[in-house]
């Protein structure tokens, strides 16, 4: 990939990138456990299950129940789960601060903007819409628009085409090894938000930056953008 391209388009992971929805998701997974007789999960046990989407996390929830049958109940209590955070706790998530006004400023940049998620896309544009979020993005990949979800790079390629611009004009943001594996694979600069879902720090590698708060991400990337806007030396005239 080439570093030195300008970012023409930044692209976000959803889940610990955007929103802090692991909360919301804690809350109504544990609600279908307790109805159905079964121990809740703390919500930092299934942190990393949530990276590969919100079926897997909750699978990983019944995989952790020492009851021999809450595996057998399993694709019922998921639906059952499904139902209940759509309808009641889809729309506690919070942005992370700071998001929705740098999401309002690379916009009046005029850079695009996509979303790139193991999360459905169904409840990716009821989150957008709840949370004040829905800015108009120009690409949207979750669940089931590739052929492999993330860390195979197929989202973020798919995310690419729906763009139209190469891999090299790209800034993915993400918040764990998923992302960070996925953009690699891709050819694409990752940028990681460390108080996502990561399980450790050195999943988030290899990044070109690294932020805990988006007050500290935006003026970096408002940085690289400033550049493309400078005149090169040989448009500079004494």
């Amino acid at each position: 990939m080439n570093r030195n391209d300008h970012i023409r388009a930044v692209v976000f992971d959803v889940d610990g990138t955007l929103l802090d929805t692991l909360p919301s998701l804690a809350a109504a997974a544990n609600e279908v456990l307790a109805e159905a007789g079964l121990c809740a999960v703390p919500a930092d046990r299934l942190r990393s299950a949530l990276s590969e989407g919100l079926g897997p996390m909750f699978q990983y929830a019944l995989a952790l129940q020492t009851e021999a049958s809450a595996a057998d109940r399993g694709k019922a209590l998921e639906a059952s789960y499904f139902t209940r955070y759509a309808q009641h706790w889809l729309a506690q998530a919070a942005p992370y601060a700071g998001v929705p006004a740098l999401l309002v400023e690379l916009k009046s940049q005029g850079l695009l903007l996509g979303l790139c998620s193991n999360r459905d896309r169904p409840s990716i544009e009821a989150l957008l819409a709840c949370t004040g979020l829905d800015i108009g993005f120009d690409a949207v990949v979750g669940l089931g628009d590739a052929a492999r979800p993330k860390p195979a790079p197929d989202p973020l390629l798919r995310v690419l085409q729906q763009l139209g611009i190469p891999a090299s004009q790209v800034l993915f943001v993400g918040d764990s090894a998923m992302d960070a594996c996925c953009a690699e694979a891709a050819g694409v600069r990752f940028a990681a938000h460390r108080m996502g879902y990561a399980s450790q720090p050195g999943d988030l590698w290899p990044q070109v930056t690294g932020f805990d708060r988006y007050d500290e991400f935006a003026p970096w990337l408002l940085s690289q953008l400033s550049n493309r806007l400078s005149p090169s030396p040989e448009t500079c005239h004494a």
